[in-house]
């Protein structure tokens, strides 16, 4: 029996789109599975690094403050000083510790308390009259096991805060205070909010079925799923176990992660049915589409064979258009078969590209955005405990005033390094101004009669916008770097502002040792020093000009070896900013 050629044409076609569309949706439904998953797992282990990041930071802080605490000579000599026959003396000296303590504990926002317990059975902490306290506190069974090891920390247990039981870990040391013939060990105790653990895996919870730390001793820290299925559970302790990094079987992943200090590990727990759960919806709707499309070619072949080439083509156009770049192409196909459908999926598709690109536009600026936060909210310790010195060096020489006045100064810089948004950027000039000043009163604490700093700024040229802290460390590198080492009795540094033409200048000029270096060495030289402010050198200063003031911004630099340096921030004129009273 001979077949007609329409129906050659429409078996032909039914069975080669049939196979086509079937084994392709195959295909394509197991090569995208396999993207996802290794994407998924990529993703994951990003997230963990960042966690473990976090999570480090915490233990350095942590660990610098009890190194810190345990080589404090004078509230050393404090608690382990003879009791004195006054009970006001013994009171007094008690008083003394409990503030030092309390301005460790200021430095963190999770520290909740510090507790040191010497071998004569006292207890000395941050908060007065508290002593009964935290002898039973430190009978807790938490503490019991923490004394067998030199350093670490506990199990999560309840603190009794100022506000009520708070949730908290302690780390734990072990030590013999330094010049101290004590035959005993002492103990330092830091306890730490546990919310500062949960505020760092909160975000990334919900991209796990469970996230789990664990302490060097093996005590669970935190778990995010409290209702873990016991096969999940137990099929996380043996990963763990196993020491690897990575585990599979057929319904679940567990990735671990080792990065953190004093032998933390963490370790996530992904659900390969929630991981495929789109995919395995995709493909279902594509297999809808597959059925859907055989019936209409099997019942309109002719039609659609004459009608088939006129949408092809609008088809064709509009991705070349889309290939050039230009999403807010769309096409129209009302044919009613499979080219309409093909037609709203580009319509679709194009849409979610171009809000994919938004969306990646946004975040790489919130990125940037954070990076700058984090670079400007940072002060180097270095820089707090000289001046922390010099203000204990103040106190204790009756020299009151100018310790305050020193106190003042640090106040108001860590007070701009914590601003946030635009704020965090762009200043005023006047802003900038007021910080150089505070930071030029405590050098001039530290290095009196070395150096003056003179302003030859307009009063109207105040409120222009300058990048945030940019002033700071060019005075910072003037007196460092060019005027403490030079020879001269009294260094001079000049801040002048000035319009040019179409472009606003500041300057900060010495009359130091000056540099005899090029451009791509000196950019790097400033921030050597042990009293800089962190991350804020002049290649950054350069890479924030860039950034937010356009590339007619610069930075430039000019000196000669004896005859001192000149430092200048170049930036476009604004009319705007001007008519708007400084502000862009």
């Amino acid at each position: 029996m001979r077949m007609k050629i329409r129906t050659k044409i429409i078996a032909s076609t039914v069975l080669v789109v049939s196979l086509s569309l079937i084994v392709s949706g195959f295909f394509i439904y197991d090569y995208a599975k396999g993207i996802i998953r290794e994407q998924s797992i990529k993703d994951s282990r990003t997230k963990l690094a960042q966690i473990s990041f976090q999570l480090k930071k915490i233990q350095e802080q942590v660990v610098k403050t009890a190194e810190y605490i345990v080589s404090d000579e004078e509230m050393t000599e404090l608690i382990y000083a003879p009791p004195s026959a006054s009970v006001e003396e013994n009171y007094f000296r008690k008083q003394a510790v409990q503030e030092k303590l309390g301005r460790f504990v200021a430095l963190s926002n999770f520290i909740l308390n510090v507790v040191i317990a010497p071998p004569n059975g006292e207890t000395y902490s941050n908060y007065a009259g508290y002593e009964d306290y935290f002898a039973e506190y430190l009978k807790q069974d938490w503490f019991l096991k923490m004394k067998g090891v030199r350093n670490g920390y506990s199990e999560p247990h309840p603190f009794f805060f100022i506000s009520g039981n708070r949730q908290a870990f302690s780390y734990v040391v072990k030590y013999r205070p330094i010049g101290q013939n004590a035959a005993e060990e002492s103990y330092l105790v830091i306890d730490i909010a546990y919310s500062e653990l949960a505020n760092v895996f909160l975000q990334s919870a919900r991209d796990f079925e469970q996230i789990e730390l664990f302490t060097g001793a093996d005590e669970l820290l935190h778990a995010s799923n409290g209702n873990l299925p016991e096969p999940d559970r137990v099929f996380m302790a043996e990963a763990l176990t196993s020491g690897e990094t990575f585990a599979e079987d057929g319904k679940r992943i567990v990735l671990t992660d080792e990065a953190m200090s004093q032998g933390w590990r963490q370790a996530a727990l992904l659900s390969k049915s929630k991981l495929f759960e789109k995919i395995n919806r995709v493909f279902f709707f594509y297999l809808v589409i597959i059925a859907t499309g055989i019936a209409v070619t099997f019942a309109v072949m002719l039609p659609i064979i004459v009608n088939l080439t006129k949408p092809l083509i609008r088809l064709t156009n509009a991705m070349k258009r889309v290939a050039v770049g230009d999403l807010g192409t769309s096409v129209r196909i009302r044919s009613g078969d499979e080219l309409e459908i093909l037609g709203s999926g580009f319509n679709r598709m194009v849409e979610d590209l171009k809000g994919l690109m938004e969306t990646s536009v946004r975040n790489e600026a919130v990125k940037r955005q954070m990076q700058i936060d984090l670079l400007m909210a940072q002060i180097n310790p270095h820089f707090l405990y000289n001046t922390l010195n010099t203000v204990i060096y103040l106190s204790h020489a009756g020299r009151g005033g100018e310790a305050a006045e020193v106190t003042q100064a640090l106040i108001s810089i860590l007070q701009d390094t914590i601003k946030t948004g635009e704020g965090a950027v762009r200043a005023s000039l006047a802003e900038e101004k007021r910080i150089v000043d505070k930071y030029a009163v405590i050098q001039q604490t530290r290095y009196p009669g070395r150096f003056r700093l003179e302003w030859e700024v307009e009063e109207a040229l105040l409120g222009r916008t300058v990048p945030r802290m940019a002033l700071q460390p060019l005075v910072e590198n003037a007196i460092i770097h060019g005027i403490i080492p030079s020879d001269q009795e009294e260094g001079t540094i000049v801040v002048r502002a000035y319009r040019d033409g179409e472009r606003f200048c500041v300057e900060v000029e010495d009359d130091g040792q000056g540099m005899d270096v090029p451009e791509e060495e000196w950019t790097v030289r400033v921030g050597q020093g042990p009293e800089r402010t962190r991350g804020i050198g002049l290649s950054n200063i350069r890479e924030r000009l860039k950034t937010h003031f356009g590339a007619s911004a610069r930075l430039e630099a000019f000196g000669e070896p004896g005859r001192g340096t000149l430092v200048r921030i170049v930036l476009p004129w604004s009319e705007a900013e001007e008519a708007g009273g400084g502000k862009p």
